[in-house]
């Protein structure tokens, strides 16, 4: 969907949703007022739904009435049923509007149906769903990121609002905080080399020092804490995404902290004793919405502008290296890191020309997982590898 139809039928389902409970009262001042509510409602709807069809862009759709908005998707092959009713229900309106005269509450409740079930029939013809089921969060691509967020504004409606922030906020550690997670260096001692092996851990974001073994013993004292924000990086990162700080700060201080270790791990959550209470309010759980679905926008459209030389999956390596040394540069003079085994899983990076010209290397990466008395852990091993075919 277009960005434009995605956030005007939010306020089509918003302004639908405040005309319900209004159309639904026996008073006529409150009944009169949910019929103009509903028909702003509807006129929302069925504009953007011709902007979605582009015809906005041969037509100008913005001098149309309603009635002739209602034709323009007839025109354009979106049956709209019941459309005299809503003609009818227009001419009242303007009445109410424009003449002061009250409507009779059983009249409106008939003109309410009449335009659920035809809002219902036009949203499905041209989205596919329901307008229940659209959200501000399909503004993003398909992803976990994504699922949070839409079972975040279901969470509200629900008036689950703990709930929401919660989810609001895992979306905001996959996006943001899991680049600082130390996790994965707790049994890291200090004394081996950087390279392609320390990537692969991950939390790179973090400060340096907070990134060893002696150091998350003695300051990680919950899950949470695997958490190291470095407040420098992060207001970086921000102002090159285009990202307001403030907002993004405003998102983390108002939602419960949250951790997991990887995709796989249960999440751990921490929150203010009275928070329950006095922070998980329904202003929030909506200000929050709106804002981490901004600022990941942000952040995923700075990324999308960005053009790389790297070109499809990543390649394994060939069965025949094992036994071979894997050096720390693109030279055989240098020392001997690794050699390539059976235990370990390989990836190709690059293909590179040594210093001597007539040596080439590939530049790999390797894995091996094990179980001893602590769990499992990972080995790691990098460098430059001969290529055979050149050999």
């Amino acid at each position: 969907m277009k960005e434009t139809t995605v956030n005007s039928l939010v306020v089509a389902r918003t302004l639908f949703e405040q005309a319900a409970d209004l159309c639904a009262r026996d008073d006529r001042h409150l009944a009169s007022a949910g019929l103009v509510v509903l028909q702003d409602a509807l006129e929302v709807a069925f504009y953007a739904l011709l902007i979605e069809r582009s015809l906005d862009e041969a037509k100008n759709l913005e001098s149309k009435s309603f009635d002739e908005l209602v034709g323009e998707l007839k025109k354009a092959g979106v049956p709209v049923p019941k459309s005299g009713t809503l003609k009818a229900m227009n001419k009242q309106r303007v009445l109410v509007k424009h003449y002061a005269q009250l409507a009779e509450p059983a009249t409106v409740r008939g003109h309410f149906d009449a335009a659920r079930d035809a809002l219902a029939s036009v949203v499905a013809t041209v989205i596919g769903k329901p307008l229940s089921e659209i959200y501000m969060a399909d503004l993003l691509d398909a992803s976990e990121t994504q699922e949070l967020l839409k079972e975040a504004e279901a969470l509200i409606a629900s008036k689950r609002y703990l709930d929401a922030l919660t989810a609001i906020r895992k979306a905001i550690f996959i996006e943001f905080e899991a680049d600082y997670s130390i996790y994965n260096w707790r049994d890291y001692e200090g004394q081996e080399d950087f390279g392609l092996g320390m990537i692969g851990r991950g939390g790179l974001k973090a400060p340096y020092w907070t990134r060893r073994r002696d150091w998350i013993q003695q300051n990680v004292k919950e899950p949470l804490d695997y958490i190291q924000i470095d407040p420098n990086r992060w207001r970086l990162d921000a102002t090159e995404w285009g990202i307001n700080t403030a907002e993004l700060q405003n998102v983390c201080n108002l939602t419960p902290a949250v951790f997991r270790a990887d995709k796989n791990s249960k999440w751990s959550k921490k929150y203010d004793a009275a928070f329950p209470t006095k922070g998980a309010t329904v202003a929030n759980a909506k200000y929050c919405l709106d804002r981490a679905i901004a600022v990941i926008l942000k952040k995923r459209e700075h990324y999308g502008a960005a053009r790389y030389s790297r070109f499809g999956p990543l390649v394994k390596l060939p069965n025949g290296y094992v036994g071979d040394s894997v050096y720390a540069s693109a030279s055989p003079d240098s020392p001997v890191v690794h050699v390539v085994s059976n235990d370990f899983e390989y990836i190709i990076f690059e293909v590179v020309d040594g210093f001597d010209p007539a040596h080439r290397f590939l530049r790999i990466h390797g894995e091996s997982r094990e179980k001893n008395e602590r769990g499992w852990s990972t080995h790691y091993a990098s460098g430059y590898l001969r290529d055979r075919d050149i050999v």
